[in-house]
């Protein structure tokens, strides 16, 4: 007997309630059981979309709203359980705008309040961001404002974003690369360091940075003294290459107090490109590793929703 005609034994003797079990079933058996699947974010229906963005508290311009095409708007939804997660760090601030498709060039720390303006206490506090935005993009200045507030979301409490900038890559590399000897002043160059600051355990153990350039690079010098009165220094080794490269760090252990120094990131000519902070502990703990590695380099290994 089809298990569409089986009904329950106590009316199975009612021609009326067979009747109306076959029919029921005949219009059941038919129906497309996808639109009632929800969160499959990558089949539900678009009318769905607005709905799940609000549930998973990306609306409006915490993504949703900034998604350009709707495949962009499903994957904001997908993942926004790791966004607000790993909010206020860096990398909440690289993968939801990569997801919304203005993938982060650059995020500074450090900077002044006004570029090329005097110091300040504060400057630890104020952050930069560089993004890519294709070239079929057209961005308005409406467009500029709105990412800036969806940046400002992802951020840190206590941070400030000072610039919010966009890099449009030219399918002409020409412009970028003029037949003169002074080439280099006509180039787009970015830099990434990351994690920055690099947090060091006191016993000085090696650990890495990596560092993202369009351009070569160099630190001035391969060994600094962290000027603390100890005599103590810490050592650099690097290649300076464009593109993905690393920088090792090791140094004396730490047996006085916390302490810090900045070092600079030039050109091969001596322009200024960033800053690296490197930071050594006099305590280190769970809570110290832990701050670190989500801060500067968390990855999602966790499945998707």
């Amino acid at each position: 007997m089809d298990n569409k005609n089986v009904i329950a034994s106590g009316i199975s003797d009612n021609e009326l309630a067979r009747a109306f079990s076959e029919l029921v079933a005949d219009r059941w058996d038919n129906w497309d059981l996808s639109l009632f699947m929800a969160y499959l974010v990558d089949i539900c229906a678009p009318a769905a979309l607005p709905y799940l963005a609000e549930q998973f508290d990306v609306d409006g311009l915490q993504g949703f709203a900034i998604a350009e095409n709707e495949q962009q708007q499903r994957e904001i939804i997908k993942r926004s359980i790791a966004l607000h997660k790993y909010i206020g760090t860096p990398w909440a601030i690289r993968e939801a705008c990569r997801t919304v498709g203005f993938p982060v060039i650059v995020i500074e720390e450090g900077v002044t309040a006004i570029s090329g303006g005097p110091a300040s206490p504060d400057d630890w506090a104020r952050f930069r961001v560089l993004v890519e935005g294709g070239v079929s993009r057209h961005i308005t200045a409406d467009d500029a404002r709105k990412l800036r507030l969806f940046v400002e979301f992802y951020k840190n409490e206590r941070s400030h974003l000072v610039s919010l900038g966009f890099f449009q890559p030219l399918e002409d590399t020409r412009v970028f690369r003029p037949a003169v000897a002074d080439r280099e002043s006509m180039d787009v160059m970015v830099l990434e360091a990351c994690p920055n600051p690099l947090v060091l355990d006191p016993a000085g153990t090696l650990d890495k940075v990596t560092v993202t350039a369009s351009v070569p690079w160099v630190i001035e010098q391969t060994r600094y003294g962290w000027e603390d009165g100890t005599g103590d220094a810490f050592t650099l080794e690097f290649t300076g290459a464009a593109g993905t490269s690393e920088i090792v760090v090791a140094s004396d252990p730490n047996t006085t107090a916390k302490r810090e120094m900045t070092v600079e990131i030039k050109t091969t000519s001596g322009r200024t490109l960033g800053t690296l902070t490197i930071v050594q502990l006099l305590h280190w703990n769970a809570y110290s590793r832990a701050y670190s590695n989500a801060y500067n380099t968390f990855t999602d290994n966790t499945a998707k929703p």
